[in-house]
């Protein structure tokens, strides 16, 4: 490691608020010096990233020109299954913030354009040792960044009902592979709604899960308090298929093992509600005011109103329920947000929070490539980046509050769920608007996803119908790992909706 120069060490302090007293000049950068000559030798400690791991046959290719109108596959493989199981005949498509080893993983951004892990992602893993094929590496927004499907580096994500429309975002192409039968099911992540939305535009079943109920290791980072991973797939019951696949804690992922420390975890159970959903009479569900109210479109009012009205003719009890901190989740689930992305980018890409789960590999071409090539992210990302680093310079206590205030959001979500099943609103305000249109849509992209992500308690979106040809998605929620319950009422109102 190079050492330090005066005035490198006097711009190092000034830039963390400490000074450097010219009294202590000389002592302090001899300390520091001394401090970091020794730890290079990390370089040669073995961690478990530099075992070597056993790939297989694999190949990978780009999509054939026209052969994708939507735009929704970034590599065609052929990863083969590693196990029989439950898995077994499907094929899967993953969202490609997620590592597949010998396939590139380019996260929407010409920054990592032709990067090529070499582990899989544990979900990935997960996924292969209960019989899947991965088949494709699936587009997204820049590192996952936007709702808008229009901001990764192939071009905008088309929904496949509206080639003139997206297909939302983050892992629109997640739900276009899905809906549009590339694969049998598919992997995204969530930070805002970036799994539901796109499954509720695309008239596909998408599962956002508990916040370390899935592991992260191998995901690239967006937003190490917020990050989750999940199923899409044309049925509650697949989608309860894969998630009993890739749940679970690793010491790959502290944070799966933190989650698996709390009271109320539990994991498994998926695959059995889903087949024995419990019976209409039985079912109880809140529809939260706020998620039905001003900036939601009428006509979207009106379709989710019919489909309760058809769950209420079949025997489930719907409620009314308000929660007046519905409306605090954006100003809080965004201070979260771009200050932990700006913390991220700050420190190259080390994932100081979730631990070690971010192969090395990545890292290295992360801090290197967007050093040497700053001028290839795209406008929004680095508008998203450099808020957040405004806030950071700004000092921590606007985050801490945030961080406090989201436990008062999540008490009082917790509240609304004491004594129902689920708590339901459109999952979108609008249809999917048109790709001329994303900047400005008229309406809060994750008005009713977002609360969520900010509470991190398990959530889901089920097509319910249409609105001019549209899909449309009813938006479910509860309690922190309760997916099975949540899986068991979907597939209820599936099945009653169906």
């Amino acid at each position: 490691m190079d050492t330090l120069s005066r005035d490198e060490l006097n711009e190092l302090a000034a830039s963390y608020g400490v000074g450097l007293p010219d009294a202590q000049a000389e002592t302090v950068r001899d300390l520091v010096n001394d401090f970091l000559a020794p730890l290079d030798a990390i370089e040669e400690v073995q961690t478990p990233a530099d075992r070597s791991e056993e790939t297989g046959e694999r190949s990978w290719r780009r999509p054939d020109p026209g052969a994708d109108p939507c735009g929704a596959v970034v590599h065609r493989c052929d990863v083969p299954p590693a196990g029989d199981g439950p898995l077994s005949e499907m094929t899967v498509g993953v969202k490609d913030i997620m590592s597949v080893a010998g396939v590139p993983m380019e996260c929407g951004s010409d920054v990592m354009r032709g990067f090529v892990s070499g582990r899989d992602a544990t979900v990935v893993e997960r996924m292969r040792e209960a019989g899947a094929r991965v088949t494709a590496t699936l587009a997204c927004d820049e590192f996952a960044g936007s709702a808008r499907g229009t901001t990764g580096s192939g071009g905008p994500v088309r929904n496949p009902h509206d080639l003139e429309r997206t297909a939302s975002g983050s892992s629109g192409g997640s739900a276009v592979a899905v809906a549009d039968g590339t694969v049998d099911a598919a992997l995204g992540s969530d930070t805002g709604g970036s799994i539901r939305m796109p499954a509720a535009v695309c008239g596909v079943v998408g599962l956002k899960p508990t916040h370390g109920l899935v592991p992260l290791a191998g995901v690239a980072e967006n937003t190490y308090t917020q990050d989750h991973v999940g199923p899409l797939a044309t049925s509650v019951a697949d989608c309860a298929q894969v998630l009993s696949a890739i749940a679970g804690k690793t010491p790959d992922d502290p944070g799966s093992m933190v989650a698996a420390g709390r009271d109320t975890y539990r994991v498994g159970g998926y695959v059995e509600a889903a087949a024995d959903p419990p019976a209409a009479a039985d079912i109880t569900l809140a529809v939260v005011e706020e998620g039905m109210a001003k900036g939601v479109r009428d006509e979207v009012v009106d379709r989710t109103a019919s489909a309760l009205d058809l769950l209420r003719d079949a025997g489930v009890t719907v409620e009314r329920v308000s929660i007046p901190e519905y409306h605090q989740t954006p100003v809080v689930k965004n201070l979260l947000s771009l200050s932990e992305l700006a913390a991220h980018w700050r420190a190259g890409g080390a994932p100081y929070r979730r631990g070690g789960v971010v192969d090395p590999g990545y890292q290295d071409a992360l801090q290197t490539r967007t050093r040497a090539n700053p001028d290839r992210l795209g406008a929004f990302y680095r508008s998203k980046l450099l808020a957040g680093a405004q806030l950071l310079e700004r000092g921590g206590r606007r985050y801490t509050r945030a961080q406090a205030a989201r436990e008062v959001v999540r008490e009082a979500f917790e509240t609304a769920l004491d004594g129902v099943d689920a708590l339901v609103a459109p999952t979108m305000p609008d249809i999917a608007p048109r790709i001329k249109d994303v900047a400005d849509p008229g309406f809060d992209w994750s008005l009713n996803t977002r609360p969520a992500d900010v509470t991190r308690q398990p959530a889901m979106s089920l097509p319910v119908g249409r609105v001019e040809g549209m899909p449309v998605g009813l938006h479910l929620q509860t309690g922190a790992f309760e997916e099975a319950s949540l899986l068991g009422v979907a597939a209820r109102v599936e099945a009653t909706l169906d």
